[in-house]
């Protein structure tokens, strides 16, 4: 397999971790892109030019971090990601986890491409209130401090937060939350893929 990745994108830190996980990081080929220079390897497995992309022994381009995790569940399903019995909840974890690094790849986007003040607007208001409304339910209804997906995806959401705005200053107002994430991003799976 060959994954296609960029350092800074929580996206394919997800899937970086979970190679990590499944122990599959030692058959898989990385490669390191810049999904905005048009990388030529890139684009000829993915003419998106997203990351992450993951490349399966026999050629299928595959993307989507999720659908990665998917599809890595399916063909090596032990150690699991996703335990039977837990299905819905962690699920259910990533799914938020998603939403909250789609708010906030979102607003980066915004505020580098879009026009000033874009963030005043409807879109920016709703893309402040995800992240708002995410982190409380997360204080809430922290995911098991494990190696499961959900876990996996709610810390690496929390530190691209953490990563690209730390002006949100999120684990002051959200202490459990906080500490949760001082026990689960000691994983080797979290601590050898932090965004540099």
């Amino acid at each position: 397999m060959d994954l296609y990745y960029s350092l800074t994108s929580p996206y394919a830190r997800i899937v970086r971790a979970s190679l990590l996980e499944k122990r599959l990081a030692d058959r898989t080929g990385y490669h390191v892109v810049d999904p905005w220079s048009d990388d030529a390897g890139l684009m000829q497995v993915n003419p998106a030019t997203r990351v992450p992309t993951l490349v399966t022994d026999d050629g299928v381009a595959i993307t989507e971090s999720l659908l990665i995790v998917h599809f890595l569940e399916a063909s090596w399903p032990d150690p699991t990601l996703v335990p039977e019995d837990r299905r819905a909840e962690i699920l259910g974890q990533a799914g938020r986890a998603v939403g909250l690094i789609d708010a906030g790849v979102q607003t980066l986007l915004a505020k580098r491409f879009g026009p000033e003040g874009v963030d005043q607007g409807v879109l920016g208001q709703r893309r402040s209130r995800t992240i708002t409304s995410t982190l409380d339910r997360l204080e809430s209804q922290p995911p098991e401090a494990g190696g499961d997906l959900g876990a996996l995806a709610v810390a690496v959401a929390l530190q691209y937060l953490d990563f690209r705005f730390p002006e949100l200053a999120w684990r002051e107002q959200r202490p459990a939350l906080s500490r949760w994430l001082e026990r689960v991003a000691v994983r080797e799976s979290l601590s050898a893929t932090v965004p540099q």
